[in-house]
């Protein structure tokens, strides 16, 4: 018995030991970010249930002695998700926190680079991360905001390489001026127009022809970007004044990390994408070119017709055979024994891109670098189209002292790329390529003398356009800047940038010989054009952050800025070449050049209150005083005043339910201001041009004679700032911790004294006059929720909506006038600004109704057009919505973006057109067949037998050819035929990822991500044309909704892989 009492003592003894031992073990490990791979300082460590804790080192090292067994570590960081680890029998680990974007105490950045808490803002801000980016396979920086966001609308010009994006935020706000938003990157306002290259001569809208420029947000690698903040009122964006009355996109870019990891990080991704055509009008492959088809008659009536240059192969000299024709009304193919040709299927190719990043971060206690290097090449789906741009961009940030630190940023970007013309444009690629016929093969494009083989003597063949009417550009551009920061001490710091943004592009258009695209037609132009551009901004602001007491705190600014902006466009041409395929201007026969230059300074000085009741209650208040070189010298400035507050009532509610975590209200009044055009304050002399309309009609020099006239348009010094007034009240509510975060915003903005031009009498001699006096009315409602139906350690599921919805109209325009046109578009139709209507309605020819809204048709059974224009269509939409699904696995993630439109109106001339030539399939359906129009008789018509049958039913039916040329076409159909309701569900992008982390500290590479992205995989729209997200005009113009020959939108599929070390 004493010997077992003795062995159970010592087994006890032994036990116990063993107990202490573990709970007094030793666990060692690092902490970095699951993204980049890189350390993170200062993570808090705590073993779960107790007080016992620690936090990592700058190397993001830690060391941990447990007090109980089995035990569980709680990781916490600001800006990333927590995460728990059971502690198991390892001794030392590896733990990788992933970033998260839904803190309570969310940071983000606002007006003029200052990070605030979000539960303090009292306006709306959109945030998005470098993920949301990247995610969405685009390679603009402004397209990739599509559906993320409420509030915000974006429009592609065409699924080319470097075509041109335009964002809106919260409708329009100006008739004349800019109403895209400012876009600020690093804190230093960038370039982000779009410049068409047209001669000083040219009479009409620019936007209507030409090629797909980019705006200039293109040049910008989305790959260097950290998150985005958009600033949507003008509360959000007061700060930023005259420039920022469409409000404020804000892009922070990746730095390297003062106390992060020590020496050199390095992340290397590749990409490759493959694009196609994604939506074209549905075209028949029955009939051939020709005409006389179309009636019952068949084939017998039909004649076909196809283009002959004769033996000179030269159209226009007395050998042609036939000039050809561009209807394909002719005989059946079965007929003529002829094989259809599906020459868009035939045309179009897939697009092969491959885009490169590789970054290098360091960093030491006190400094972080980071240098990128990205290359893209993505070749289009148009032939011989392409984009190559590189990207050099190096960050430094270093604290020179306790007090001082200093940082800069300086980045190279060569853009270069081949374009496709597009739109009403003879030698549109969509314009000749819908036209063909299914009778000929147009992949033979050329003649052995070089001039192009076509079906119709006045169309470019597509490939021959494609191949020979090359549009070229090649931009370099420099963004750079750089800071000092000041700590004066506790309260009081004091902070300096100052930053550039200049590029040059110089871009050649070339019209081969026997190209219908240039200016005379046939005889060969060359176009040289250098844009560039020169930006220069500073800031200085002293700020401060003061506790007043134990329930007040403080804080404010005070600073001042200034811009200065230089652009200069020189254009030269020359006109019928000497020498075929020698593009030079000393080749051509005539020349004519151009020169616009601009130059815009401001300067300001503003300053800014925060108040803060025990973090409960915040006030804001903000006033700007700035002075532009836009207008006349003794009434340059003018004040833009805000005040903002938010109320966190679920601090003041004692016995909230536990599953209510946090409720704000919020409201905010602000005024930002919108600049005339440069040099509107005078009316000065111009080079006048005098057209008719169709031709480009004659300028000076004439005649070898130069000469100015007064410009036509009557210009005073008296104008003022449009002002922009916002009001605007939001709601945020978080359920169930966070199972359920939803924000709810109402606003109202109005843009008081908008600059427009008024109509004159002849007699003045002047046309227009510039004047304030419009008004303009956008008011919406915004929502955003982020609900996650379920996670746990392993698995997430995160659903984020956004909806939005935007209700505009012009309230006012200046006495005696109640429409006006907003910019040229076509003789038919056009955008204008009306009283009581939305902005940019489509106001165009109108069908004869009667009371009833019954058509009224005439004796031949068609429709009688009315001789007075109305408004036709209404191109906003009704409303705007996104919803991303977001599930994690482990390393598995799988993201997609359903985008949804509703309502909003698209004049598609392009069908129109194609209806009249006789295209469509469906004008192929029943083209032997006839077809009757509903409506009633018009007034005083007569039946062959002399009976009045006015207001009787229609009962005339008409032959095919009548029906889509006179009623469906736009051979005399009315431009309201061809405006159609635009709805659409798209797939905007899906994304499927595995992340292997590699944990042995002798293999170099951290992590490896495999990839695959998707955008536009799938559309489902009702919408006859092209992709319905098009835009004709393009992002330089402040008009929509236009599609005729618009290139075509893509979808594309991209693999990628990334791996850091």
């Amino acid at each position: 018995m004493k010997n077992k009492a003795t062995l159970l003592t010592v087994l006890l003894f032994a036990l116990c030991v063993q107990l202490g031992y573990a709970q007094s073990r030793t666990i060692s490990g690092v902490v970095n970010d699951s993204e980049t791979g890189e350390t993170i300082p200062g993570v808090a460590v705590i073993e779960k249930g107790t007080t016992n804790g620690t936090a990592t080192k700058f190397d993001g090292k830690f060391s941990i002695t447990l007090k109980s067994s089995p035990a569980i570590l709680v990781f916490t960081a600001i800006g990333y998700e927590a995460k728990e680890v059971p502690a198991g029998s390892q001794d030392n680990m590896t733990v990788s926190l992933k970033p998260s974007s839904e803190q309570l105490d969310e940071v983000v950045v606002t007006a003029l680079g200052i990070s605030k808490d979000k539960k303090a803002l009292g306006y709306s801000v959109s945030s998005l991360g470098a993920d949301d980016i990247a995610n969405s396979g685009e390679n603009n920086i402004i397209s990739s905001l599509n559906a993320k966001a409420p509030g915000i609308q974006v429009v592609g010009s065409s699924g080319t390489p470097g075509a041109s994006s335009k964002i809106l935020i919260r409708g329009n706000a100006t008739f004349t001026g800019e109403n895209q938003p400012l876009i600020v990157v690093d804190g230093i306002p960038i370039d982000n127009q779009t410049v068409q290259s047209s001669p000083r001569d040219y009479p009409f809208n620019e936007n209507l022809q030409g090629v797909n420029n980019s705006n200039r947000g293109i040049d910008i690698n989305p790959d260097d970007i950290e998150s985005v903040t958009v600033l949507k009122g003008p509360a959000a964006a007061a700060l930023y004044g005259a420039r920022a009355g469409n409000g404020v996109i804000i892009y922070t870019t990746k730095r390297g990390k003062a106390g992060g990891k020590k020496g050199l990080g390095v992340t290397v991704s590749q990409n490759i994408t493959f694009t196609q055509v994604n939506k074209l009008p549905e075209l028949q492959t029955t009939y051939a070119q020709g005409v006389g088809g179309g009636t019952p008659a068949g084939d017998g009536a039909a004649t076909f017709i196809e283009g002959d240059p004769g033996a000179d192969n030269t159209y226009f000299t007395g050998d042609d055979g036939s000039l050809g024709t561009s209807s394909s009304w002719g005989p059946s193919m079965s007929s003529l024994g002829l094989s259809s040709v599906d020459n868009p299927d035939n045309f179009f190719q897939t697009g092969v891109s491959s885009n490169t990043n590789v970054s290098i971060t360091g960093g030491t206690e006190s400094t972080g670098i980071r240098l990128s290097v990205g290359y893209l090449k993505d070749n289009g789906v148009v032939p011989n189209t392409n984009l190559d741009r590189l990207s050099v961009r190096l960050t430094a940030d270093t604290k020179i002292s306790e007090k001082i630190q200093v940082g800069g940023t300086v980045n190279y970007i060569n853009n270069q790329g081949t374009k496709a013309q597009n739109g009403s444009n003879l030698a549109g690629i969509m314009l000749g390529l819908l036209r063909a016929p299914t009778s000929y093969d147009i992949s033979q494009y050329e003649y052995d003398n070089g001039n192009q083989r076509t079906y119709f003597a006045f169309y470019d063949n597509p490939h021959f356009t494609a191949n020979r009417n090359p549009f070229t550009n090649n931009l370099n551009r420099v963004l750079g800047n750089v800071f000092i920061n000041y700590k004066v001490n506790d309260w009081l710091n004091l902070n300096y940038k100052v930053g550039t943004d200049a590029y040059t592009d110089n871009r050649k258009q070339v019209f081969a010989i026997s190209s219908f695209g240039d200016d005379i037609g046939g005889v060969g132009q060359v176009n040289v054009n250098s844009l560039s551009n020169r930006q220069v901004y500073g800031d200085f602001i002293a700020s401060t952050n003061l506790k007043i007491n134990d329930d007040w705190g403080f804080s404010g600014l005070v600073g001042h800025n200034f811009n200065m902006t230089r652009f200069n466009d020189q254009f030269s041409r020359g006109r019928t070449l000497a020498i075929r395929d020698f593009y030079n201007l000393s080749n051509a026969t005539e020349l004519y050049s151009s020169e616009y230059q601009k130059d815009i300074n401001t300067a300001a000085v503003f300053a800014q209150a925060e108040f803060d009741w025990k973090s409960i209650w915040f006030l804001t208040l903000t006033a700007r005083n700035e002075w532009s070189s836009t207008f006349e010298l003794d009434d340059n400035n003018f004040m833009y005043p805000s005040v903002s507050t938010s109320l966190v009532f679920t601090d003041l509610w004692d016995d909230k339910p536990d599953w209510f975590n946090f409720g704000k209200v919020r409201y905010s009044w602000a005024q930002t201001g919108i600049s005339p055009i440069e040099y509107s304050t005078r009316t000065l002399y111009t080079i006048e041009t005098y057209t008719d309309g169709f031709t480009n009609g004659l300028t000076f020099p004439y005649l070898g004679q130069n000469g100015f006239a007064i410009n036509q348009r009557l210009f005073t010094k008296d104008l003022q700032p449009e002002i922009l007034t916002g009001n605007e009240f939001g709601l945020n509510m978080i359920f169930f911790d966070r199972l359920i975060d939803f924000d709810f915003t109402y606003y109202h903005q109005k843009t008081s004294d908008a600059l427009l031009y008024r109509p004159l009498a002849s007699s003045s001699g002047f046309a227009e006059a510039y004047v304030n006096g419009g008004e303009i009315v956008n008011k919406g409602y915004e929502i955003a929720m982020g609900i996650t139906p379920y996670t746990n350690d392993n698995f997430k599921w995160k659903i984020d909506l956004n909806w939005s919805r935007n209700i505009s109209e012009t309230t006012q325009l200046v006495p005696g006038v109640d429409q006006f046109s907003i910019e040229t578009a076509f003789g038919s139709i056009g955008s204008f600004a009306i009283v009581g209507q939305p902005y940019g309605v489509f106001f165009g020819t109108v069908w004869e109704k009667n009371d009833n809204g019954d058509l009224l048709i005439g004796a031949n059974g068609l429709p009688i057009q009315a001789a007075i224009t109305e408004g036709v269509g209404d191109p906003n939409p009704d409303w705007l919505g996104g919803i991303r699904n977001t599930f994690t696995y482990k390393g598995v993630q799988l993201s997609f973006l359903f985008d949804i439109r509703q309502g909003g109106d698209i004049w598609n001339g392009t069908y129109a057109r194609l209806n009249n030539l006789g295209r469509t399939q469906e004008s192929a359906e029943n083209r032997e067949g006839t077809y009757l129009i509903e409506g009633v008789y018009a007034p005083g018509t007569t039946d062959g037998n002399g009976n009045d049958i006015g207001g009787q039913a229609n009962t005339t039916e008409v032959n095919a050819i009548d029906y889509f040329r006179r009623y469906k076409g736009d051979a005399g159909g009315a431009s309201e035929e061809f405006v159609e309701e635009v709805n659409w569900v798209r797939l905007r992008d899906v994304n499927l990822s595995y992340r292997f982390n590699f944990k042995d500290p002798k293999n170099p590479i951290n992590y490896l991500d495999i990839s695959f992205n998707g955008r536009n995989l799938f559309l489902i729209t009702d919408y006859k044309g092209v992709d319905p997200e098009t835009s004709l005009t393009g992002a330089g113009s402040n008009i929509g909704g236009f599609d005729y020959f618009n290139n075509p939108g893509a979808r594309s599929y991209s693999f990628g892989l990334k791996f850091g070390f």
